[in-house]
């Protein structure tokens, strides 16, 4: 179970030598013959812990270093903010500037949207990641600026009016990119360059638009084979970066790079401690609630101590990279391998050297207390599905497949600690049972949900051909099939099985993260169906025929 054992580490990191157990966290990739990590600690200005584990490449055994460059993936939105930010502290740019005001050719549905509103992620766009995964895209098909305008074009609406919630996505920040090139007069690379990185000393650092262009000291991305029943198999395969767009991701840094970033973090001046504090300022929606992000920078905790941090992953790149201002203390794990998750390891890095800090009283709750919150539970708006039962002392908690153990903050209020979704419920009293009321995943959504209790029991699927058809969407062009084989409904695109659709309610279908809210006609016929997965919601698929397609 993962939650005990990173406890238990945790406390090993607080023994005499942090740099030894941090060596002893990496261990498993610090071999030739591995991708890996390079991982650094700075403490009030001085670097306590800074090593590479793994190879860079493995074809030439090249070591990692703290001078080799990783893709930072979504990490790369603290360097878009910021840039933004500047371009705002500058007087170019304001925080509720539609941003239709630069870019005027924007599709009309996007009129309401300001700059706040992507900065803050609360625009309600479509992330285009989730839209162009609906394709079907080749595994190491390439994405362009164009495509990705393409397809916002294609959508008819939001998800939700600006400002009425967090909802991440990664169109935001590639839209902030847009918007920057007619503010700015250049694009963000060469305004981030001359705004930012060169200030700073970030000299190995930028934003790569072109896959084709050489890049010193490159760290290959690398994802573990698999075998043919798709399971785990021996050794790994490249797992590259093809994307050319920036602004939602993009750069590449080293981990020297980083820790003069930290310096920044510690000591802001002139211009960049205006934007600094502007980038940490909490995510405002429109009911006076606040998200744990600010506007490039997720806002979160570690032991009682607000941090500044953000997360990125793509293909065979995983990093994070965390600042603890009250006791400036940064931590950083770079990686070139998609079968990490750095969160983790960064903030058991940090905690490492935070050994003046005491550690968290947590209530204990009787096995009564934790009974009154058991039960199953959907979310009509998204078709989420969170399952909750006592394991021992503590609560366990199923959220969309996804199992995790939750430990109390208060008695009402629970919380995944080092686990693969950072994740938090709030519970309240409803008589003889305690409902949730709120739940915010891992910096994603932010929203009081109305969460309705429903039967644990499997539904019973009956009439399974009457779901059989090809199905369409002209908002991203894509097809999906569904067809009743062998005893399973499948849903299909392209001929290969996405995998099996199960019903949880009437006309309730989930597969994985995607929940299809099935449509009929007066007849009673399924016409089509609603379709959200992720950060994608509201998706209409159009039934245009009753039978799939030929095997």
């Amino acid at each position: 179970m993962l939650i005990p054992i990173l406890l238990v580490a945790a406390a090993s990191l607080r023994a005499a030598d942090p740099s030894g157990a941090i060596d002893a966290l990496f261990e498993q990739w610090n071999k030739a013959d591995s991708p890996g990590c390079a991982v650094g600690v700075v403490k009030e200005g001085k670097v306590v812990h800074q090593k590479g584990y793994g190879s860079a490449n493995l074809e030439y055994g090249a070591p990692i270093t703290p001078q080799t460059a990783f893709y930072l993936g979504s990490t790369s939105k603290e360097f878009t903010g910021m840039s933004i930010l500047l371009l705002l502290v500058q007087g170019r740019m304001k925080l509720d500037d539609p941003i239709r005001k630069f870019l005027p050719d924007l599709p009309a549905y996007m009129q309401p949207v300001t700059v706040r509103h992507l900065l803050e992620h609360s625009s309600g766009i479509r992330d285009y990641h989730g839209l162009w995964t609906l394709t079907g895209p080749e595994d190491d098909a390439p994405l362009k600026d164009s495509q990705v305008m393409e397809m916002l074009r294609r959508q008819n609406g939001l998800q939700f009016q600006p400002g009425e919630e967090f909802l991440y996505s990664n169109s935001n920040y590639f839209l902030l990119a847009q918007i920057l090139r007619p503010a700015a007069l250049r694009h963000l690379r060469d305004f981030a360059k001359e705004f930012l990185f060169q200030p700073l000393g970030l000299t190995a650092t930028r934003y790569y638009d072109n896959r084709f262009q050489l890049l010193p000291k490159r760290a290959t991305g690398y994802s573990p084979n698999t075998g043919v029943e798709g399971g785990p198999a021996p050794g790994f395969r490249i797992n590259t970066a093809t994307v050319d767009v920036v602004g939602d991701g993009g750069v590449f840094t080293t981990l020297e790079d980083v820790f003069r970033w930290f310096k920044f973090l510690e000591s802001p001046q002139g211009a960049g401690a205006q934007a600094l504090k502007l980038m940490v300022t909490p995510a405002k929606l429109n009911s006076g609630d606040t998200a744990e992000y600010g506007r490039g920078m997720m806002l979160k905790q570690l032991r009682g101590l607000d941090i500044w941090s953000h997360a990125g992953g793509l293909r065979g790149y995983r990093s994070e990279i965390l600042w603890v201002p009250s006791r400036k203390v940064g931590a950083a794990v770079l990686c070139n391998t998609s079968n990490i998750t750095p969160a983790i390891y960064a903030r058991l890095a940090a905690n490492a050297f935070l050994t003046d800090v005491a550690a968290v009283e947590t209530p204990v709750l009787t096995q009564a207390e934790l009974a009154r919150k058991a039960g199953s539970f959907f979310d009509a708006v998204t078709g989420d599905i969170v399952q909750i039962a006592p394991q021992g002392r503590v609560l366990g908690l199923n959220y969309n497949g996804t199992t995790l153990t939750m430990l109390q903050q208060t008695k009402m209020r629970f919380r995944s600690v080092n686990a693969p979704l950072d994740l938090e419920i709030e519970f309240k009293d409803a008589g003889d049972k305690d409902e949730p009321r709120f739940l915010r995943v891992e910096s994603e959504t932010n929203r009081v949900v109305k969460w309705e209790r429903m039967d644990a029991r499997p539904v019973q699927l009956l009439d399974a051909r009457q779901y059989e058809g090809i199905y369409k969407c002209g908002e991203v062009q894509s097809q999906l099939d569904v067809r009743f084989f062998d005893g399973k409904l499948l849903l299909e695109q392209a001929g290969t099985a996405i995998g099996e659709m199960q019903l949880v309610r009437t006309d309730q279908f989930r597969l994985g993260t995607m929940t299809l809210f099935l449509s009929r006609n007066a007849e009673k016929k399924v016409t089509g169906f609603r379709l959200n997965t992720g950060r994608v919601r509201g998706l209409e698929f159009t039934r245009t025929a009753d039978q799939p397609p030929n095997q």
